[in-house]
């Protein structure tokens, strides 16, 4: 399928599928050392920090305010559009905590490694979005994640269903 009209401007697609995840984004398991932790390289040469246009209290910490992601390089274009946008459509209020981006770690519902762990994903508001429960996402601040491809966490069913959580691909 075509990437949303957000995604354009950009020139960049959410891949499906762990095997066009690791093309896109880099074989993260190809850094893994045999202790099971990750070596410092990977995070060197595939992630950046990106600005974001307003602060968001840290969740575990709301003394604290995030103003710049760890992410993919590649998406260091997409959040702030991401979140220019949400300051545009006056949604800034909806978001009330930043729960993390980037993480290396498995899944929280499994075995296989976590989208986090590629700088991928995002979690939002998790005091009240927490995962098996349908949670108080607004519906605004998930149009505007899934216009620019972000695939939301809060459309999957079960013990999987995660409302604070957005990943830049399907199908992993």
């Amino acid at each position: 399928p075509a990437p949303p009209p957000a995604l354009r401007a950009l020139g960049i697609a959410p891949p499906h599928g762990l095997d066009a995840l690791r093309a896109q984004f880099g074989d993260i398991f190809e850094f893994l050392r045999d202790d099971g932790t990750l070596d410092p390289r990977r995070e060197a040469g595939q992630l950046a920090r990106t600005p974001l246009p307003f602060p968001i209290p840290l969740s575990w910490d709301p003394a604290k305010q995030v103003r710049n992601l760890l992410c993919h390089r590649r998406l260091v274009p997409v959040f702030p559009a991401v979140f220019a946008e949400i300051e545009r459509r006056r949604l800034r209020g909806r978001i009330r905590t930043f729960g993390g981006c980037y993480n290396f770690r498995a899944k929280r519902s499994g075995s296989k490694m976590s989208t986090h762990a590629w700088g991928i994903a995002i979690d939002l508001n998790p005091e009240t979005n927490g995962m098996g429960r349908d949670g108080d996402m607004a519906s605004g601040i998930v149009r505007v994640f899934e216009s620019f491809g972000l695939t939301w966490g809060g459309r999957w069913t079960g013990t999987n269903k995660d409302p604070m959580h957005f990943q830049f691909c399907s199908g992993h």
